[in-house]
């Protein structure tokens, strides 16, 4: 049993957070603590993993790659509650070759490194990108047309739970997350966890709460001094499991035209230049500015010039508005 200790300004800085490459770890983790447990997850692999494309198998070797867990720095570590995919893999990019060194340490054994963790200390900052990228596809392809109905689950088990904590204290609320995560009213949360020991000071940080529509027998904790503890918890409420997939029409493209629908989602993948736009979408530079410029007047993607070019990146209204309405699956 972990003991968490709540001083007063932890329980003044606990927080719900909404993560989507939380979900893309326990949907896609077939091994160790950080897996999905439970029929959602099943059902939604078995759908997933025809549309799983190739550059995804390199976040998939890392998530794979052991079964005592996957690196803690594979966990975005931000401050918004509402998140988006890719500012989640920006922190990603982000971790410091120390950092990764460091963390994937604790998973060799006599043998040495399990492959794909060795390749991902070796190739430093490409190694990094290549597990983003490989996050970000996994998601568009199969976890995308299924994230507005997860979310929406999220969120309601959220406001069921922030009445408990208005209604009855925060402390009444933590204890409701899940029957191995009980608070007692000296302010220590017990989680059990397997057979790890232990007591840890929150340290005014605060804890984060994050529902996983994957999650269903068991809770995750990651305890760390030099970071906000999280804690990963199921959904209380019985949710709908989203639709099979069927041919749909593109509903950004009825919004948007199917023009301008292709180059709100050419940005997505990662902020650039209007050059770069247009040899993503092929066509010309001014063809590609007029569009950015019908995109930003409406809101959906914001400009800022960088040297002598200018750099198009998504708003969190676009961002919403593509998680909202995710690509047609290809015609057979």
């Amino acid at each position: 049993m972990i003991a968490l200790r709540f001083g007063v300004a932890d329980l003044a800085r606990t927080r719900f957070v909404i993560s989507p490459l939380d979900h893309l770890l326990a949907g896609s983790a077939r091994l160790g603590v950080h897996q999905g447990n439970g029929s959602r997850s099943e059902r939604w692999w078995r759908d997933a993993r025809r549309h799983v494309p190739h550059r995804a198998v390199r976040f998939l070797e890392v998530v794979n790659a052991s079964p005592i867990g996957i690196p803690d720095f594979m966990v975005a570590d931000l401050d918004a509650v509402r998140r988006q995919l890719t500012d989640e893999l920006d922190a990603l990019l982000s971790v410091p070759q120390q950092t990764v060194e460091e963390g994937v340490a604790i998973f060799g054994d006599r043998l040495g490194l399990p492959a794909a963790l060795a390749r991902l200390r070796d190739d430093g900052s490409r190694g990094l990108r290549e597990v983003s990228d490989g996050a970000w596809a996994l998601f568009q392809a199969c976890l995308a047309p299924d994230w507005p109905d997860i979310r929406r689950a999220l969120e309601a088990d959220i406001a069921v739970r922030a009445r408990t904590a208005a209604r009855s204290g925060i402390g009444e609320m933590l204890g409701t997350l899940h029957p191995k995560a009980v608070w007692r009213d000296e302010g220590v949360l017990e989680c059990t966890l397997g057979e790890l020991e232990g007591s840890f000071e929150l340290g005014g940080r605060g804890l984060e709460l994050r529902p996983n529509y994957f999650v269903q027998r068991s809770i995750s904790l990651l305890a760390e001094p030099d970071r906000q503890s999280l804690l990963l918890h199921p959904i209380a409420l019985p949710a709908a499991e989203p639709a099979a997939r069927t041919p749909a029409a593109d509903g950004l493209a009825a919004v948007l035209g199917p023009a301008r629908a292709r180059v709100l989602r050419a940005i997505a993948g990662s902020a650039c230049s209007t050059t770069e736009l247009a040899q993503r979408l092929g066509v010309t530079p001014p063809s590609a500015s007029a569009h950015a410029t019908a995109l930003r007047a409406a809101g959906l993607i914001a400009t800022q010039r960088e040297g002598k070019q200018v750099r198009h990146a998504l708003t969190d209204v676009g961002h919403d508005l593509l998680l909202d309405n995710p690509p047609p699956p290809p015609q057979a």
